[in-house]
């Protein structure tokens, strides 16, 4: 069985500066977004994030203190088409 270090990395993704692959559009793939980040893409207010995800039409996760959105969401939501309110 090989270890992490010994598995070669994916030639066909980029990834950033959390280790996450990056699609050819600047924005990850995978993993969690933070509020700032989901700010970035929606066009949102920070307050209508909060307010989206409290109303449950951004599901999100929370890590003590802190609330994540995972990219899937986020492509699904704001990159692929329009989100209604």
């Amino acid at each position: 069985m090989l270890t992490a270090a010994e598995v070669p990395a994916n030639p066909q993704f980029v990834r950033d500066d959390k280790g996450r692959p990056i699609a050819e559009d600047g924005w990850p793939i995978s993993g969690l977004a933070c509020i700032d980040e989901v700010i970035a893409v929606s066009g949102l207010s920070r307050s209508k994030v909060y307010q989206q995800m409290a109303k449950g039409d951004i599901p999100s996760r929370r890590f003590g203190r802190s609330r994540r959105v995972e990219w899937a969401v986020v492509r699904r939501l704001f990159l692929t088409s329009e989100m209604q309110d």
